[in-house]
């Protein structure tokens, strides 16, 4: 996957405002296919320009074209023109545009990160560690800034739904009307017309805006997006044997002198002084017998993809505008016949074949892929394959193309690393304050390597630095190419703080803990949905009053554990989960004949289920441990307190060998994921807590839990989940909460 930098706000939306429109010549080498011309009537080119968002307005101008009766003899578009247009030369009607674009998951197109359930159980535990997703590629050659904000792999996923199963064509002539993508030759700045291949592919070459999405090599050129070159193709479309043009312009404004007060205003207004540049030389082409037809978008903003309805209505009510000399062309012209439509049958999959340049071992890809053998060749099953290869971790794009072998159709699966041996940082924020004793703040880095053989073996290490410490070091050995055996050896040297509380919540003392630790595991992970593992933990360290009174200035820790844990995790979101189960269990036991404080024995577990109806999810938590044998030193007891946590109480205020806790969480979206999708997500609600903790042999008492609550304010970013909370407590005990970040 690219190493992704999230872009602040500001410089994301208008990166993406820009996004599909931008236009620095007009030259246009016309790729070697043409449209075909009958000498005896005029021909009409339907013309859809770029212009992001704003380009949805297009399917409210065919809309109205179909209902005057005229149907284009060739379709020609640019960036957003180009996905428009290929959809509807491919067969899709007004309506099933329509349709189409209110079902597109666009906050998934834009996602940096693959689905949940797609990743490695390895990688859901790093993403619930470690939350943070800003971040950089680093390689033996320096920092890697990545070819592009958002991969591309969601939105090729989209496209290839959305088009026919035969995607690979001798000519877009064979469409329900011919067609033609524009994309750039970055390396010439020249246009070029793909009017053969894959349909998807050259929809998604025509919108390859340079630091958006990553470039697409095609047939030997690195083509971007469209519009650099050509974003009202009128000119092409001549080239190509039109006679009457139609063209569809959705123009982005210029800013007003008032709104230009910094430098990126005035980057962002001189691209778009060149683009409408580019796309006054092609209009001034027209003719009177064409029809230009401007599209009035408002205040709506290219980034605005939500806005479908409203957009497509403004396309609708522009075609409206000369809907007299429509009608009078439409009169004028006989129908034309098309081709078929493409069938809707796809063909059965006989063989897959890997064009691999990663490290991973080929049978890891193939044991991925493998289901595909034998069955339709269907996008949706495809995706959902290539998916699971995308999420190993490597690679900046998983694509395929349908190969024709003897009379059987196979499928050619490139996987296409990213830069070798390239790694990644990513950086992350804790922030944790209650407004009253405590506000501990740290910054983190956490380093991952590329793999480092062809099971996929990796380095993790990690630095935080600030009111908690940790400097720490992982290598995780995979043990089988099908990545379910695996090792661990790591080590990790700690420092934070660590307080004692009155029992009505003063804090009385506070010591600074200081230790180290060394552990081997080895176990088994089942698919990408869980895992148990067994090892061994040694450590030592020591913890030292800083503040306060306590009955002891020092504490010496020593550490020699057997440890043996299990873990199913399918939330589909760490942090604010939707949907989904998570559950775990673990045990300890202590040695004391290799040097730990005490012979003793605990067993934990704990489950968090989520399950929402549209903006509403409820979470049920439920966490109990319990001292089996013996006496736990003071770093084994169990701690309570906090957020979530019996709200109200400090945090790890309560400490015993022995404890049991309950959540009933509600929270609420305030903008469903597709109204937000380069925006932050707003989550607002409220938690029922209770639980309590417990000394000595009797296990788990009931009878008197303490009970608590919270209201919060929440929001996800690319430090990881932010939550500003007030929770209260029995016994008015009470407190308010800002977190940032992974707690430490």
């Amino acid at each position: 996957m690219l190493p992704i930098r999230p872009l602040p706000l500001r410089a994301a939306l208008r990166s993406l405002c820009l996004m599909f429109c931008a236009g620095f010549g007009s030259g246009a080498a016309l790729a070697d296919v043409a449209a075909p011309v009958e000498p005896d009537r005029p021909k009409i080119a339907l013309v859809l320009s770029g212009g992001g968002a704003l380009g949805l307005a297009h399917v409210g101008a065919i809309q109205e074209l179909e209902r005057l009766g005229i149907r284009p003899d060739m379709v020609v578009g640019t960036s957003m023109g180009a996905v428009i247009g290929g959809l509807y030369a491919s067969g899709l009607n007004g309506a099933e545009l329509e349709a189409v674009v209110a079902e597109i998951d666009w906050a998934g197109v834009f996602s940096p990160e693959p689905d949940r359930d797609k990743l490695t159980f390895r990688q859901k535990q790093q993403q619930a560690d470690f939350p943070g997703t800003a971040s950089l590629g680093v390689s033996p050659a320096g920092i890697l800034l990545p070819t592009g904000a958002v991969p591309d792999q969601a939105l090729m996923k989209e496209l290839r739904r959305l088009t026919p199963a035969r995607t690979r064509l001798e000519s877009f002539d064979e469409l329900a009307i011919p067609f033609r993508a524009v994309a750039t030759d970055i390396g010439t700045g020249e246009a070029v017309v793909l009017g053969a291949g894959e349909l998807p592919m050259a929809m998604r070459a025509s919108i390859s805006l340079p630091g958006v999405f990553p470039a697409v090599r095609l047939d030997g050129k690195l083509l971007v997006d469209g519009g650099l070159a050509a974003n009202v193709p009128i000119s092409i479309a001549r080239e190509l044997g039109a006679d009457i043009v139609i063209a569809v312009w959705t123009p982005n404004d210029l800013l007003p002198d008032s709104e230009i007060g910094s430098v990126v205003d005035v980057l962002e207004q001189t691209v778009s002084l060149l683009i409408l540049a580019n796309e006054r030389a092609e209009i001034r082409t027209l003719s009177d017998a064409d029809f230009l037809i401007r599209v009035d978008t408002g205040d709506i903003s290219p980034a605005a993809f939500t806005e479908s309805a409203e957009l497509i209505k403004s396309g609708r009510t522009a075609m409206k505008a000369e809907a007299v000399r429509l009608a009078a062309l439409a009169e004028a012209r006989p129908p034309i016949v098309y081709a078929e439509e493409l069938p809707d049958s796809p063909p059965v999959v006989t063989f897959v074949r890997i064009e691999n340049t990663s490290r991973l071992d080929q049978t890891l890809l193939e044991a991925k892929l493998i289901d595909l053998v034998g069955q339709p060749a269907e996008s949706a099953r495809i995706d959902e394959a290539l998916d699971r290869v995308y999420a190993l971790g490597p690679f900046e794009r998983v694509d395929y193309v349908f190969e024709e072998k003897n009379g059987h159709t196979g499928l050619v699966v490139r996987a296409e690393d990213n830069v070798p041996d390239a790694g990644q940082i990513r950086f992350g924020l804790i922030v944790e304050n209650d407004f009253n004793t405590e506000s501990d703040t740290a910054i983190s880095l956490d380093f991952r390597s590329a793999a480092l053989d062809s099971y996929g073996s990796e380095v993790e290490a990690r630095v935080t630095l600030g009111d908690f410490n940790e400097v720490s070091a992982e290598y995780f050995r995979r043990l089988d190419a099908r990545q379910n055996w695996f090792a661990s050896v790591r080590g990790e040297v700690r420092n934070r703080p660590v307080n004692l509380f009155s029992r009505r919540g003063f804090k009385e003392a506070g010591f600074d803990l200081t230790y180290g630790l060394a552990s081997v595991a080895g176990g088994y992970q089942f698919g990408n949905d869980g895992e148990v593992r067994v090892g061994m933990e040694l450590g030592a360290g020591r913890a030292k009053l800083n503040e306060g009174f306590a009955p002891y200035s020092e504490v010496d820790i020593d550490i020699a554990r057997l440890v043996a844990s299990g873990t199913y995790d399918r939330l589909d979101d760490p942090f604010f989960p939707r949907e989904g189960v998570r559950a775990e269990a673990r045990w300890v036991q202590g040695v004391k004949a290799l040097g730990d404080n005490a012979d003793f024995q605990t067993v934990s577990a704990s489950t968090v289920a989520a399950a929402s109806q549209g903006p509403h999810t409820l979470i049920a938590v439920i966490a109990a441990g319990q001292r089996l044998d013996g006496t736990a030193p003071l770093d084994a007891l169990y701690r309570v307190g906090g957020l979530f946590s019996l709200s109200g109480y400090r945090k790890e205020e309560l400490a015993g060998e022995n404890f049991l806790t309950t959540q009933l969480i509600y929270r609420r979206q305030l903008l469903v994921d597709s109204q937000q999708i380069f925006g932050l997500p707003l989550f607002v609600g409220g938690s029922a807590e209770f639980g309590d903790v417990w000394q000595g042999d009797n296990g788990l008492d009931t009878d008197n839990l303490r009970f608590g609550g919270s209201v919060f304010v929440a929001t996800q970013t690319a430090f990881g989940p932010v939550y500003f909370a007030f929770g209260r407590s029995e016994g008015g005990r009470q407190s308010a909460y800002l977190l940032i970040g992974r707690t430490f």
